[in-house]
């Protein structure tokens, strides 16, 4: 990955099987995303579309999972826009990966750390774990966050969040659906592990081609979707269940 040696990377890759796995490896700061580690992290989420597994796991190191963008870095040579496209690369390219991905939840997911929780197709996160979108707090209008959310968990609940920055606990993000599960601290590793394996014994093909549909139908993608359905789930039947779906 970029311009990365063993002191200054913030974000780890690991490849084992049908499964990738990215860490986010700063925990001295919390994970905070500098423009550095922002780039490492859309190396890594690059790679992982080139290697094409069926599961992606997001983890952090330490007793957080990811306080955002380091608001006061000033990155020479970097103009603001440019820092800030950053944030829709990396969104696109964890909400386009073709498998599932998951998100490991644990203390406090702020900010973009959020925005990696919420996008992740199942986040599981710790009873104590703390997520909400601070960037007011910084003095930040979250036009981004205020795009993406809505579909999301609603245009209620993302006004309640971007416009006030608070903090939400884990079982209230859980009922507006920020998050998919919430589980004991001590159970977490092995909650998401569970969870992985689950994942990574199911028929990929079916998990591709399930992903595919659902994504192109919370876009408007497609004009009939009941019909659209029943063809390419035939489709695929007939072809033998291929684990890379053409669709």
């Amino acid at each position: 990955m970029n311009g990365a040696d063993t002191v200054d990377q913030f974000v780890r890759l690991h490849h084992e099987g049908a499964a990738s796995t990215i860490t986010l490896a700063n925990p001295a700061r919390s994970n905070t995303l500098t423009y550095a580690a922002m780039n490492q992290l859309i190396d890594a989420l690059r790679a992982v579309h080139e290697r094409r597994p069926v599961l992606l796991e997001i983890r952090a190191d330490g007793d957080d999972f990811c306080l955002g963008r380091d608001q006061g870095e000033k990155p020479e040579g970097i103009t603001k826009a440019q820092s800030l496209q950053l944030i829709l690369v990396a969104n696109d390219l964890l909400r386009t990966f073709e498998g599932v991905s998951v998100c490991v939840v644990q203390g406090r997911a702020l900010g973009f750390g959020s925005g990696l929780a919420v996008q992740s197709d199942i986040t599981i996160a710790a009873e104590s774990a703390v997520l909400g979108f601070d960037e007011v707090a910084h003095g930040l209008a979250p036009l981004v966050v205020a795009e993406y959310l809505p579909p999301l968990v609603g245009p209620r609940a993302t006004a309640d969040l971007v416009f006030t920055g608070r903090p939400m606990p884990a079982e209230e993000a859980l009922r507006i659906g920020l998050v998919s599960r919430v589980v004991p601290d001590a159970a977490l590793a092995d909650e998401a592990a569970a969870l992985s394996e689950g994942l990574l014994a199911t028929e990929p093909g079916a998990l591709r081609l399930l992903k595919s549909y659902s994504t192109r139908l919370q876009r408007g993608e497609l004009d009939d979707p009941p019909t659209q359905a029943v063809a390419e789930l035939d489709s695929w039947l007939s072809a033998g269940r291929p684990a890379f779906p053409g669709v």
